[in-house]
């Protein structure tokens, strides 16, 4: 750890020599003599896109920086769905919060905020690690990006019965599920009912994420099952998409869209819009027209919903319970509270609550802080998303890309998806391990 941390140090200030201006530096040097400036207490709450990437930005040479955030490491959420059945291992897409930047320039605490009380500039801390009374934590300026949470829609039974697919130990429940749900199919006392239940496989949701979920789920069974499982043929194993509207992917373009769904048809995937899900039992989900569908596995992924804190919030919101801040990121009606990412929209932009809005607009907000750091700071300029593309893997080695300037699908579409999420992962790390766990994949057969 010795060894670790000081290679950390050491490209920490190898990047501070060339990137700090000369008045940070100058700033370093009075504080090093003991000439202690004073910093501004900054909170940032949160440790997904958008508050690792405002943490990764910004210079904290005037700012006393404190994290909170229940969950200790930024999660690569666009390759959750690959963990979740083995393609890559759980530390491979995970990165600890205190190795983000040298320790010694934040604080981090692993507690959740239960309370923000923005006219005495406070907020009120939970441990995660014990049920004693909050404590207060006073800030100058206070950064929100909590994201957000899975949206139920009130349906009875979801939150007992159904698996999410946004943290981590989600994906390391469906994957002990789905080996579990074939252990138990294997057996030879197994009714043929049960097996038909056990091997039924329920995805909720035609999003991206569901869709992405499915299409991994099917290459794991017709790449692995087979051979792990002989004694239960891949022709039992049935994977169900349902969406409650008109069709999946609603965000791209229709003829990308019928081309997962050809995909989809040549794996025997059943995909099925216009079937809105009124309760979810046990071992079973009742659709709004009276059907049933038994299922070993339902996975969950409907969409976003808001965050106890900002629901509970005093702050402004839109119809969908998001935060509403000006093109500055600045919470309405308070000049020293910032939020961005799913739990925020800006006033009459209406951006789509995705990683690649979180991420552009929290490396906005923290060059925005380094520019007041300078001695003459430049007039600030409001934020402006950048659309860099939507994708999504549909299986079978093939993915789909829409740019505003072209569209890809195929296997040169799933050859973009994998290099474009490799460009984006948080560390040099997860760039080794990642394509190191696709060539495992690639080469050996096995449980994942």
């Amino acid at each position: 750890m010795g060894l670790k941390n000081l290679i950390v140090r050491g490209r920490n200030y190898i990047s501070d020599h060339f990137t700090k201006s000369s008045l940070e530096k100058a700033i370093l040097r009075r504080q090093k003599k003991g000439n202690i400036i004073d910093k501004e207490k900054l909170i940032i709450l949160g440790c997904g896109w958008g508050s690792y990437s405002f943490l990764k930005n910004l210079n904290s040479i005037k700012y006393d920086i404190t994290v909170i955030s229940p969950r200790n490491h930024f999660l690569f959420t666009p390759l959750l769905t690959s963990s979740a059945v083995g393609t890559l291992e759980f530390r491979s897409i995970a990165e600890p919060v205190r190795t983000t930047r040298d320790i010694n320039e934040f604080k981090y605490i692993q507690a959740s905020v239960t309370t923000i009380n923005p006219e005495n500039n406070s907020v009120m801390v939970k441990s995660t690690f014990h049920n004693e009374k909050p404590f207060e934590m006073k800030y100058n300026k206070l950064v929100i990006g909590v994201g957000s949470r899975n949206n139920t829609f009130g349906i009875k039974g979801v939150e007992e019965n159904a698996n999410f697919l946004k943290e981590l130990h989600h994906a390391r429940e469906i994957r002990q599920k789905i080996i579990e749900c074939f252990e138990r199919a294997s057996l030879p006392d197994i009714s043929n009912e049960e097996r038909e239940r056990l091997l039924s496989f329920v995805v909720v949701g035609g999003g991206a994420t569901g869709v992405e979920f499915t299409s991994e789920l099917n290459d794991f069974f017709s790449e692995d099952l087979s051979r792990l499982f002989p004694f239960v043929p891949v022709n039992d194993v049935k994977i169900i998409l349902l969406e409650a509207s008109g069709k999946i992917l609603s965000t791209f373009d229709q003829k990308l869209v019928k081309k997962a769904l050809i995909n989809f048809r040549n794996s025997g995937i059943d995909v099925r819009t216009h079937s809105s899900v009124k309760e979810v039992l046990k071992d079973h989900v009742v659709l709004n027209n009276g059907d049933k569908i038994p299922y070993g596995l339902l996975v969950w992924s409907t969409g976003i919903g808001q965050h106890p804190l900002v629901k509970n919030s005093s702050f402004e919101k839109d119809s969908h319970d998001r935060i509403i801040v000006d093109d500055y990121l600045r919470v309405k009606n308070y000049s020293n509270v910032f939020s961005f990412g799913d739990c925020a929209n800006v006033e009459n932009k209406n951006y789509p609550p995705t990683a690649q809005v979180a991420s552009q607009s929290a490396v906005y907000l923290a060059k925005e802080f380094n520019n007041l750091e300078k001695l003459n700071p430049n007039p600030p300029k409001p934020f402006v998303f950048k659309f860099l593309g939507l994708l999504a893997y549909t299986g079978n080695k093939s993915g789909i890309l829409e740019t505003n300037f072209f569209d890809l699908s195929g296997f040169i579409g799933f050859i973009t998806w994998r290099s474009a999420y490799l460009t984006r992962l948080g560390s040099l790390r997860s760039k080794i391990q990642v394509p190191f766990d696709w060539m495992r994949t690639l080469i050996f057969v096995g449980i994942k």
